[in-house]
């Protein structure tokens, strides 16, 4: 039966049921205006320089604040959240052994959330005739984090991540911006980090110094992925035995305690044991790397940066032994 278009509040409602019906942890609705503040923080953080390398940050600054400017029919924001929190794995505790995010061990969250989110749009066409929209997720130049704030879904925590209440941070972020003018959800009233400053302490290059602001430049997970050259030794004998990514920042966070083991099979872990193995990583080649992960986020970070970082982390464990 379709949905009553004249109806926002129904119509809200039918498509958090469809998102939720597709495995998303938790569906919200905003208006599809700008960000007025976050564009401010945004210039703020570009000019102090803080995006580092990663120049196309600077490319559309304005647009990214602005989710119409993608889609100008745009209305209204559907933004989902997809748990990839996995319990009780090991692998990169060893100084031996590699480490490697969550997040990047299990399929490319971007081929899930794009085939869930494009499930949803096609239903919402399929129920509401003449409905459109545009699918997002985080490699689309709009500002997510905000939005979902704006959303009600949870705050923007000292470690920059989005923090639901009831379910911590190791979540994926996507959008549907829809022409369709939906009843939306009251925003996030206010941030819950209160005096706790664990993720600014834990973070060993003191990417964090200031609360609520990342300097890119710093953080173990911009220089493993993101950065291209080589990496001051300053910042590379803190970087211990990450090679792709970094959670210290979640994992020290007392709200991520409310993390659940996601119900995503497509999040599961792929990789063998023995792949951590930093020696074994060191002898990779570039086709074997480009087979072992196969499907992965850890691809992103390219051949030649990944064996920069195993290379680090292999003397940042001879370093750690002779000391």
């Amino acid at each position: 039966m379709n949905a009553n278009p004249s109806n926002p509040a129904e119509i809200s409602q039918k498509v958090k049921s469809w998102g939720r019906d597709l495995g998303f942890d938790e569906v919200a609705i905003c208006k599809a205006e700008p960000l007025e503040e976050a564009q401010a923080r945004l210039q703020t953080w570009l000019n102090r320089g803080f995006h580092g390398s990663m120049s196309w940050m600077l490319n559309r600054a304005d647009a990214r604040v602005n989710p119409a400017h993608f889609f100008p029919e745009a209305k209204s924001v559907v933004v989902v959240a997809l748990n990839y929190f996995r319990e009780d794995e090991d692998s990169g505790h060893l100084p031996s052994q590699a480490n490697i995010s969550l997040y990047a061990r299990g399929r490319d969250y971007h081929k899930v959330l794009k085939k869930k989110l494009g499930r949803l749009l096609r239903r919402i066409e399929a129920e509401i005739p003449g409905a459109s929209g545009r699918i997002c997720v985080d490699s689309f130049p709009v500002m997510e984090k905000p939005l979902a704030v704006r959303a009600g879904m949870g705050w923007i925590g000292k470690h920059t991540n989005l923090i639901r209440k009831g379910g911590g941070s190791y979540f994926f972020l996507g959008e549907l911006l829809l022409d369709l003018d939906l009843a939306a959800d009251p925003p996030f009233p206010t941030d819950h980090c209160g005096t706790c400053n664990r993720c600014q302490i834990a973070c060993p290059t003191n990417a964090l110094e200031e609360a609520f602001v990342l300097d890119a430049r710093r953080c173990i997970s911009y220089l493993t992925i993101e950065h291209d050259d080589e990496i001051a030794p300053s910042l590379a004998d803190k970087m211990g035995n990450w090679v792709f990514g970094c959670d210290i920042c979640q994992a020290v966070c007392p709200w991520n305690r409310f993390s659940s083991h996601t119900g995503e099979r497509d999040f599961d872990n792929r990789l063998p044991d023995n792949l951590f193995d930093l020696a074994a990583l060191q002898r990779l080649t570039r086709e074997q790397f480009e087979s072992l992960f196969a499907g992965t986020p850890v691809r992103r970070a390219g051949y030649e940066n990944f064996r920069r970082n195993v290379d680090i982390a292999i003397r940042n464990n001879v370093h750690g032994d002779a000391k």
